[in-house]
């Protein structure tokens, strides 16, 4: 999804706009969501994460992996996207 961040899952939220006088007007609060490179050292390859700026903070303390599963992320979020939805096929029996 867009603007969504991958650690976190901040996504925008709704709510209302409140006037002194009271009147209410809908509105949205968007996530500040960047795009980052980030290389993961056990796996000696760079991925591309959405993240929100507040999530690169914790992420720079713990780490990518760490910092998604303390949140109950997925890490699946971090596949490389040539892997992302496709199953290992059965050998056939020679």
């Amino acid at each position: 999804m867009a603007r969504t961040c991958v650690v976190t899952g901040k996504g925008t939220t709704a709510g209302n706009n409140v006037s002194h006088s009271h009147k209410k007007n809908r509105r949205i609060w968007k996530v500040n969501v960047i795009t980052k490179k980030i290389f993961l050292e056990d796996e000696n390859r760079w991925v591309r994460v959405k993240i929100s700026t507040r999530a690169l903070r914790t992420l720079r303390k713990k780490g990518l992996k760490v910092a998604i599963k303390d949140h109950g992320g997925d890490l699946a979020a971090i596949t490389p996207k040539k892997y992302v939805g496709i199953t290992p096929k059965a050998q056939p029996a020679a």
